[in-house]
């Protein structure tokens, strides 16, 4: 396949004026309408700042801002305050009479005792003048509404195709290549991983360490980060989300660095500087010896174009490199005279705002999927972790699939897992040994909100969270209007409590959760089965992965990806079918005795066995 810088800023110039478009059609949208039907727009009531948190007030009877979401928050004259008269208003317009605002993102939902009809829900990421202006104003109006795209950093990365001639990266942006993919060596460990690949970077100026779920990527970028500065290297670490350098950050291994002034972050935001009051805030980035930076993709992507920018640093560590594209992997190294690229091909790619159709017609995957072009075009040496901590034995055998079988538990979960306190119906759907469960239904064709699997949902929402032991569950689909769906029954039937996390796939890589709940609508299969998205979904719990779809929907597996298959066809032969009939409502409900509720089990075998 043939490859050029010419293609690649074309790329590039589709996917700023796709995401410019996206953001006029919401900007050309009445508000009311984004408010009421879409619920892309909320209204919230300023509570407080507390530890480092900005609190608001919302109401129960909309649709609330979804974990992990970022937003823009802002003030508005008095007189728009009254939204039931903002007529056709469009959000542009309100956005031209803001007064104050910032970014942030929704972290936390919890439920008010006194007051069913609203909750409140915390936020992180707040500018500091922001806060500043609100303190002291309780029940200031406030709109949250979509966050202007990241154009900056698309132009960027062109700034850097066009203009950037430096025989690091020319290989990266021109020429011609097989398109495959080496399987990586495994590490285990029986070798010590970080002093491992600090040795193979001084063999080469590249590696790629891949960490499937639950392997401690995190665990060990910091520790090879603590080595490199204790040889007096300049390090910086890179990824797409504040909250990957974060964690980085917070590992014990570094608290010593972090205690003592050596480790530095771009643009420190109130929760952050709450969370680790020794980060030292700066505005640019700058290498020193010893010391470690840490910065986002938005922000390091336009250093190389900063003329003050001149000396590389020794190493850099691209964090979430699977969310990377093409470009940034050039940036990266251009920042760095060695550079270990930390992620998972099979984990989700990019989000690009550019058509699916479009991007296949040009094969424009190339320049989406950084990690794997790059490892395709350079050759680049690289590992995978094998032992992950997170998944039990026969979770690791399910997602192991993914990873031709490499994949190995070493986690310390005590099973078999015991449920006395639930129902024996319900608890026969969670495995003793942990891993994926499937519950097939009855769900109507092209529905994104089946009112059976919501209300299926809902049912072990609420089993779970009523236990006398406190568990962490994540309800996750691909859908919006199927994780709004699913907020708006799961909320208005048990409320809104902080260990419950509703929302899609795509935002939630990296999370870890005690149980998640996998819906899949009787839709589009190509996409909700895509294999990078469901392995995301699938290998997020500690203890159970439950997947609510429909009963067909082993009819439907040719059009998915081998691995996708082999993991339903291996999983059905113990999968639950509840039939759409009155003892499935009455068991939905509630309404029967244990013993008379009704599920067929599709094996002879119980899992109680």
């Amino acid at each position: 396949m043939l490859y050029s810088r010419k293609e690649h800023y074309l790329f590039l110039e589709e996917e700023l004026r796709a995401e410019s478009d996206q953001f006029k059609q919401k900007l050309d949208t009445a508000a009311s309408y984004l408010l009421n039907e879409r619920e892309e727009l909320f209204i919230a009531q300023f509570v407080k700042i507390e530890d480092g948190e900005m609190i608001l007030k919302f109401s129960t009877n909309r649709g609330l801002p979804r974990k992990g979401e970022y937003l823009y928050c802002f003030t508005t004259p008095s007189y728009l305050h009254q939204f039931k008269e903002w007529g056709n208003i469009t959000y542009g317009e309100l956005l031209k009479q803001k007064g104050f605002a910032t970014e942030l993102i929704c972290i936390w939902q919890s439920s008010l005792k006194d007051d069913p009809k609203h909750c409140i829900v915390g936020f992180r990421g707040v500018d500091l003048e922001f806060a500043e202006h609100l303190e002291g104003y309780t029940g200031a109006f406030l709109i949250l509404g979509p966050n202007v795209p990241p154009t900056q950093y698309i132009s960027n990365l062109q700034s850097v195709i066009r203009d950037v001639a430096d025989p690091r990266i020319d290989n990266l942006l021109e020429g011609n290549v097989e398109q495959f993919e080496d399987e990586p060596q495994s590490l285990n460990s029986a070798t010590n991983i970080s002093d491992f690949i600090i040795a193979q970077l001084g063999l080469t100026d590249d590696v790629i360490l891949q960490g499937p779920p639950g392997t401690g990527k995190t665990y060990q970028i910091a520790s090879i980060c603590k080595k490199l500065c204790k040889k007096d290297a300049s390090v910086l670490v890179t990824a797409l989300t504040n909250r990957a350098l974060m964690e980085v950050a917070s590992k014990e291994e570094l608290s010593y660095m972090l205690n003592n002034g050596r480790i530095h972050k771009t643009k420190v935001s109130v929760d952050e500087a709450k969370e680790l009051p020794a980060l030292d805030n700066v505005k640019s980035i700058s290498p020193a010896p010893g010391h470690i930076m840490l910065s986002t993709f938005y922000i390091t992507s336009g250093e190389v174009n900063n003329e003050n920018f001149m000396t590389p640093f020794d190493y850099v560590i691209m964090d979430e490199a699977s969310q990377a594209l093409l470009g940034m992997c050039a940036v990266v190294k251009l920042l760095g005279r060695k550079c270990l690229f930390v992620g998972d091909n099979n984990q989700l790619a990019p989000v690009i705002a550019i058509n699916e159709d479009r991007i296949a017609r040009r094969n424009y995957h190339f320049y989406v999927n950084g990690l794997l072009s790059l490892n395709t075009i350079s050759k680049i040496p690289s590992y995978r972790l094998s032992e992950t901590y997170r998944l039990t034995k026969r979770a690791a055998e399910f997602t192991g699939q993914f990873y031709n079988g490499t994949l190995t538990s070493v986690s310390d979960a005590k099973v078999p897992f015991r449920y006395d306190d639930l129902q024996n119906s319900i608890a026969a759907f969670f495995h003793p040994y942990g891993g994926p469960t499937l519950i097939k239904t009855d769900l109507p064709l092209g529905d994104k909100k089946p009112v059976l699997a919501l209300q299926l949902t809902t049912l072990l929402v609420s089993a779970l969270l009523g236990r006398k032991e406190r568990l962490h569950v994540s309800v996750l689909t691909f859908y919006i209007e199927t994780t709004k769906a699913l907020q708006k029954t799961i909320y208005q039937t048990i409320g809104v409590h902080n260990n419950l996390l509703i929302d899609t796939v795509s935002r939630i890589q990296g999370l870890t959760t005690d149980v998640a709940i996998y819906v899949i609508p009787n839709t589009s299969y190509y996409r909700l089965l895509e294999r990078r998205l469901f392995n995301v979904a699938t290998s997020r719990a500690r203890r159970h992965t439950i997947i609510v779809c429909d009963n067909m929907i082993m009819k439907h597996l040719e059009i998915v990806d081998a691995d996708v298959r082999k993991f339903f066809v291996n999983l059905d032969a113990e999968s639950f079918y509840l039939p759409i009939k009155t003892q499935t409502n009455a068991f939905i409900e509630g309404r029967q005795n244990e013993e008379e509720i009704l599920y067929e089990h599709e094996t002879e075998k119980s899992l109680n066995e």
